[in-house]
């Protein structure tokens, strides 16, 4: 599909960027889908290819950057002032969170090519986020409520993460607490925006129990505005100093 563009200021800017390299300038380098819903299905973007060359050329090719993203396209000329449209195609499924892709096209015989980057954010469908993100915590789901450290020697530490997601179309400041000063948690980002995936560390120092064996700290994780509730069970096997050393055989 082509286009001509007409106005003193549009075709001022277009050549201004042309001036700055190529023949051709693409008109929308970055495309927010927004925020959608996976259950929705498929959303489509456009962006726009304007020729400013002194001769005919064409898109010879079109090529997203993951298998989730259909595109299409002429090979139809594009004569000196015509404008091309590209055409792509998101599919949601099974995919939450951040699109983060990009579409390349390509113009020409030569190497003159331009990117086109997608972004936004999808909020998953009760199925998806039931599958990876099963704990409910109102309109926050956690991919487990239990964080297992195993062996973790005394006077150490070691770090471990959940999986946070926002299944709402709110945004979400999650919340947390817990009663032990081996622990040390935070939530990254601090803000949760619809569809957006974060994670809650923990850090485990265990130069603030002195427990040898089998422990267990639970860290209660909430959000502003809902009912509901979940306590994650941190634990962990803190073994002596003695014991984590590896004896080395003596030959």
């Amino acid at each position: 599909m082509k286009y001509r563009y007409a106005g003193l200021s549009v075709m001022a800017m277009l050549i201004g960027c042309a001036m700055a390299g190529g023949e051709t300038v693409l008109i929308d380098p970055e495309y927010d889908f927004g925020i959608i819903r996976e259950s929705d299905g498929s959303v489509t973007g456009t962006a726009h290819v304007v020729n400013l060359g002194p001769d005919t050329t064409y898109v010879r090719d079109v090529r997203p950057s993951c298998g989730c993203t259909g595109a299409r396209y002429v090979t139809d000329p594009l004569v000196p002032g015509d404008t091309a449209e590209v055409s792509f195609t998101y599919n949601p499924i099974g995919r939450p969170g951040t699109i983060s892709k990009t579409v390349k096209i390509y113009i020409g015989d030569g190497d003159e090519r331009h990117i086109v980057r997608l972004s936004g954010r999808v909020v998953g469908s009760a199925r998806t986020l039931s599958r990876n993100y099963p704990v409910e915590c109102g309109r926050l789901r956690l991919s487990d409520s239990v964080v297992d450290m195993e062996r973790v020697a005394e006077n150490s530490g070691r770090h471990a993460f959940l999986r946070l997601i926002n299944a709402s179309l709110d945004t979400l400041r999650p919340q947390y607490s817990h009663d032990t000063k081996a622990l040390s948690v935070d939530v990254t980002p601090a803000v949760l925006v619809p569809g957006d995936i974060g994670t809650l560390g923990i850090y485990l120092n265990t130069k603030f129990t002195d427990t040898i064996g089998r422990v267990e700290y639970p860290v209660e994780l909430w959000t502003p505005g809902d009912s509901a509730r979940v306590r994650v069970r941190v634990t962990a096997d803190i073994i002596s100093e003695a014991d984590s050393v590896t004896p080395v055989a003596i030959r």
